[in-house]
């Protein structure tokens, strides 16, 4: 096997009329005749490869049976494509390779999915044949991301005085969030050690012996149900600072923060960020991790439903509302569906009024007299095609009910711009919560991780 003189990204115009050696994957095939072109990738890119029986010296029947994945190593000379075949998506683009020879270092087996579909197949067999799903081009794209982040999170807190330090993995176990993992020692017979949940313990000692601002990337466990914003094993970038006050470090986190999305993804993000309290977060929006990137707010209606005919709200805790604009074209069904959506939330059910002519009609509607329609109109400033969704229950069932179906329809309706990005402070977190089914005070949140 030749030593590859190029990637599969970089060849251009310039190169026009030399001799190169590509290594990569065969990523598609197509026979024209006595003429085969492929696509060629590695992880640079694609260059596009011409097989031609007129003046190929190989076995040209080798070529025609070539397979998507087969790994090769080819020798040719690069030309310019005609006019017509330029392809301007392809950093190649304009250029092919006219092969004079090829090895084929590995023959593929039949694959189990078309790896350019991957979605096509099951979330199991994806996995048994990770190393195959690993070749795409959207997980390329996040290996890559992920790897430019961790630079450019180095360099930014390296510039800024941070020192980098590594502490140890097998640990003491310290009661935090969540079951610790354990990990038998074979000296101390009958004794574990702890996987960190965090590096907690250490970086506190590094504080102490005066590396007053310290950082490390660091891989942390927790024996915990796996859910999507959980996992057992997780990186967090890990900071901790000496003789600072909490304006530093909202200053300093936004900075790395800003600095990351620009020189990643050449996004400019507001500054300064803006802020909500965790109450404020939870009352507008449901949730302590809000979705800004729409306009869908919980509204209170609780002094305008006890005024109501509605006896079902009247002995609740709170009762909130969600104002979805054009949502007066919802069918029943779909309501019934919303409907059985909040009752994985512990939400008893879902009200619903639609407005049409500067009215509220249909849903619970009939129980509210003409002046209560219009303090509800005024103060959700719902309108004509519009619909509201409303819960009435414990203020934390409405709270989450609500949030997580604000979201949900948002989805659906398309109204979130994924290529924007909102960041948002959330302060004053409660450091515990009463959990019901333990009969006993719990940590809201991890006290130590942003």
């Amino acid at each position: 096997m030749d030593i590859r003189t190029h990637t599969c990204g970089e060849l251009n115009t310039s190169h026009v009329g030399k001799s190169v050696v590509l290594n990569g994957w065969v990523n598609t095939i197509r026979l024209h005749g006595q003429i085969v072109f492929i696509d060629i990738r590695d992880r640079y890119g694609k260059t596009q490869i011409v097989f031609n029986s007129e003046n190929y010296s190989g076995d040209f029947e080798t070529v025609k049976k070539l397979s998507m994945e087969d790994v090769l190593s080819l020798s040719g000379n690069v030309q310019n494509r005609d006019k017509d075949s330029v392809n301007t998506e392809m950093k190649t683009g304009k250029i092919e390779v006219l092969v004079e020879n090829i090895t084929i270092l590995n023959a593929a087996d039949p694959l189990p999915f078309v790896i350019s579909d991957r979605n096509s197949a099951e979330e199991d067999l994806r996995l048994k044949y990770r190393y195959l799903e690993l070749r795409t081009d959207e997980l390329h794209n996040n290996m890559m991301i992920r790897h430019q982040t961790y630079q450019s999170v180095r360099n930014y807190l390296a510039d800024n005085n941070f020192i980098e330090i590594e502490t140890p993995v097998l640990m003491k176990s310290t009661p935090e969030g969540a079951r610790d993992y354990l990990v038998a020692s074979r000296i101390h017979h009958g004794k574990f050690y702890a996987l960190p949940q965090s590096p907690q313990i250490y970086k506190q000692i590094l504080m102490i012996s005066g590396y007053d601002r310290y950082f490390q990337i660091v891989k942390c466990f927790r024996d915990e149900d796996l859910r999507s914003d959980r996992q057992p094993e997780f990186t967090q970038i890990d900071i901790e600072m000496s003789f600072i006050n909490e304006e530093i470090i909202f200053q300093e986190v936004q900075s790395l923060t800003s600095h990351v999305f620009k020189s990643v993804k050449n996004i400019d993000l507001p500054n300064p960020f803006p802020r909500l309290t965790w109450e404020e977060a939870m009352d507008q929006y449901g949730s302590d991790k809000p979705d800004t990137r729409f306009e869908i707010l919980l509204k209170e209606l609780k002094q305008i439903t006890d005024r109501s005919d509605f006896n079902a709200f009247k002995s609740v805790d709170i009762v909130k509302g969600i104002v979805i604009p054009d949502g007066g074209s919802f069918s029943r069904k779909i309501i019934d569906n919303y409907t059985e959506f909040v009752k994985k939330y512990n939400a008893r059910g879902l009200a619903w009024m639609k407005g049409e002519d500067g009215k509220l009609v249909g849903g619970i509607s009939k129980f509210f007299s003409d002046d209560l329609q219009k303090e509800i109109i005024t103060s959700t400033k719902i309108n004509n095609g519009d619909i509201i969704f409303i819960i009435g229950d414990q203020k934390q069932v409405v709270l989450n009910a609500l949030g997580a179906l604000r979201v949900e329809i948002a989805k659906e309706m398309k109204l979130i711009d994924n290529n924007k990005f909102h960041p948002v402070w959330i302060t004053d977190f409660p450091m515990f919560e009463y959990d019901d089914q333990s009969n006993r005070f719990v940590a809201r949140h991890h006290p130590f991780t942003a």
